[in-house]
């Protein structure tokens, strides 16, 4: 029964009638379900490329955009017919992205986020577990990175208070008592007052000597500070001394009456006396120290090679910090300098997060990234996955006015980690707000079951269920029934999937099992011979198809074509197959004549074994060998 909706796909009942089926719309109207996210099972051969094939093509005659994460060359075909871009990745020519470009308005929570993942990812791998000290860090670095590259040179500051600048400084490792201990040690003589060494002014109050004394008697006290190499014991005990004395009553007021006269008369420099003066005192400290910085740690370009030189003045600093010192077994920056050093110029994928993706990329409405070819680098794989996913974030972002559907066939495995995760809950949560959908299609059954990143962020995530035949998997469908909320009734539905007796007086044909929410129903997947030869994924097939593109130039016009001399071949498509592939041309009256000539000459024999065996005899070509002038025949 076709279902009342303006936007609908094509597919027939089990008897073959055609029928209009909503996949989202009106699910998501009813309350069916909350997401038009998609999760798509079926073992190899089941049909499963083809299924999706055939709803991208139905996808685009809608306002749709479709980008497509490949590791098989599924997709080829319809991506010829429909002008997409079909970007195939080689070592020659990599898919490159540069995720580190972006405008001020752009940078927030979610990029942070999302470009502390990939440095880790590279660092580390996909499986490792980032930990509180690494994330902070990296976070920091990039906070302060792109801080540095949109407001260096100006002055920003101006409108921050004191407070909010010390919160700043924080992003490198620079807290509050480094800046009065630099700004207390100026004078380091006997001429230094307590109140300079502690760095307060004259009328501080009794809570503010006992606070401000005791953090820094911590921060230099010997046992913080035992490999500490600069380490000066002397600056303790003026510490303690001019603490204890200060914080007794009796004793300030004596040294106030006696030694600080003194001292007072032989400075050169005024030491502020009211807490306004030492505040403003303080504000110019913290600014001077943030003017240091930006001469310091200069970010010329968003870029990872402008990254990574970045690193390598920020994290020696931060690292270091005398009294907040990061440990090697914290952060390992030799390691991790060494180790993106792959990725920065000169380095063997020195231009895959350097070079900006095709600007017109965000206005194409299908892309289909071919990335088979890195499926078994370890290192390269989720990473090229990953700036995929965030181009179609961006893309996302840009295009609000037309639905929008990322498809990722197998190449989810390469970021189905822990790491991972929390970036894919936030994509499939993200795609609802953009008029968009998820889609996951695996064939792969251990590698789903017992993966919490497919159930937390995935199926979970996944309000529509596709599964075409599971025979294969049947002995272990408890599991996935359990997986997928699948009770018996539906069970059983699943378990009828082309074994009704329904093929005849029908085209090829294979069913699937839409669930929408909590029920599903059995569809027939039934197409024209035109787009079967689109759609298919097997290689000699897709070999005959590109041979008429050649030669007819467009991808309708060589559909038309093959179709026509398939009639007039009067034999089956898997033979037309194997004479255009063994042509090497679309077929023409002379080699059809001499293929019925050697099917009536050897009836019931493989014509194309005896073809082969006949060239490699001759050591001669296919065509040299029907153009030999013995072979004169009748028409067919």
């Amino acid at each position: 029964m076709n279902e009342e909706s303006n936007f609908y796909l094509r597919f027939t009942d089990r008897q073959g009638v055609p029928l209009k089926v909503d996949p989202a719309d009106l699910p998501m109207k009813t309350g069916r379900i909350n997401n038009r996210n998609k999760f798509v099972l079926g073992p190899s051969g089941s049909g499963k490329s083809f299924l999706m094939n055939n709803i991208i093509e139905q996808y685009l005659t809608y306002n749709y955009d479709v980008v497509i994460v490949d590791t098989g060359d599924s997709y080829s075909g319809t991506c010829q017919y429909k002008g997409g871009r079909y970007i195939q990745y080689t070592e020659e020519k990599p898919i490159t992205m540069n995720p580190f470009l972006m405008d001020k308005k752009e940078f927030n929570i979610e990029k942070i986020e999302f470009l502390t993942n990939l440095i880790f990812l590279i660092w580390q791998g996909p499986d490792a577990t980032v930990s509180s000290a690494q994330k902070s860090i990296l976070d920091n670095v990039l906070m302060s990175y792109y801080h540095q590259y949109f407001n260096s040179g100006t002055d920003w500051f101006d409108n921050k208070t004191s407070e909010e600048l010390i919160l700043y400084l924080a992003k490198y490792n620079i807290h509050e008592e480094d800046i009065v201990t630099e700004g207390s040690a100026t004078g380091g003589g006997s001429e230094t007052s307590y109140y300079d060494i502690l760095g307060i002014p004259f009328d501080a109050s009794a809570d503010q000597i006992k606070e401000t004394g005791r953090k820094l008697l911590k921060s230099y006290h010997p046992d913080k500070n035992l490999n500490n190499p600069d380490y000066d014991s002397e600056r303790f005990y003026k510490v303690y001394e001019a603490y204890e004395t200060l914080s007794d009553e009796q004793r300030r007021k004596i040294y106030n009456e006696t030694q600080l006269i003194l001292i007072k008369s032989k400075d050169i420099i005024e030491r502020p006396e009211s807490l306004a003066d030492q505040d403003q005192s303080f504000r110019n400290a913290i600014i001077k120290k943030i003017k240091e910085l930006d001469e310091k740690l200069e970010a010329k370009e968003l870029s990872f090679n402008g990254f990574y030189d970045y690193c390598d003045k920020f994290l020696p600093l931060y690292l270091n910090n005398k009294k907040h010192s990061i440990t090697e077994r914290e952060f390992n920056l030799r390691t991790f300098l060494f180790v993106l050093r792959d990725f920065y110029k000169g380095g063997r994928y020195g231009t895959t997060l350097n070079e900006s993706a095709d600007n017109t990329l965000f206005d194409e409405s299908f892309i289909v990234f071919e990335i088979d070819n890195v499926k078994d680098n370890p290192k390269l794989f989720p990473i090229v996955t990953l700036i995929i996913m965030d181009t179609f974030i961006q893309k996302m972002r840009l295009r609000k006015d037309r639905r929008k559907a990322l498809i990722i066939e197998e190449a989810w495995k390469a970021i189905a980690s822990k790491l991972m995760g929390g970036y894919i809950l936030y994509l499939y949560k993200t795609v609802r707000k953009f008029w968009g959908e998820a889609v996951v299609v695996t064939q792969e059954l251990d590698d789903i079951i017992g993966n919490a990143v497919v159930k937390d962020s995935i199926i979970n995530n996944s309000d529509t269920f596709i599964l075409l035949d599971q025979t294969k998997f049947k002995d272990n469908f408890e599991r996935i029934a359990s997986l997928l909320s699948l009770n018996k009734v539906e069970q059983n539905k699943i378990f009828t999937i082309n074994n009704l007796n329904n093929k005849s007086g029908r085209s090829r044909f294979k069913e699937f099992y839409l669930k929408r929410g909590s029920k599903g129903e059995v569809y027939g997947n039934e197409v024209s011979l035109e787009q079967y030869l689109t759609y298919t994924t097997e290689k000699p097939e897709k070999s005959a198809v590109e041979y008429y593109v050649q030669k007819y130039g467009n991808y309708d016009e060589a559909l038309i074509k093959i179709v026509s001399d398939l009639k007039v071949f009067g034999d089956s498509l898997e033979n037309l197959v194997s004479l255009v592939n063994l042509y090497r041309h679309p077929l023409d009256k002379k080699v059809v004549s001499y293929y019925h000539h050697m099917k009536n000459n050897h009836p019931g024999k493989n014509i194309f074994k005896i073809i082969g065996q006949e060239l490699e005899e001759r050591n001669i070509t296919f065509l040299e060998l029907i153009n030999k002038k013995e072979y004169q025949y009748e028409k067919v």
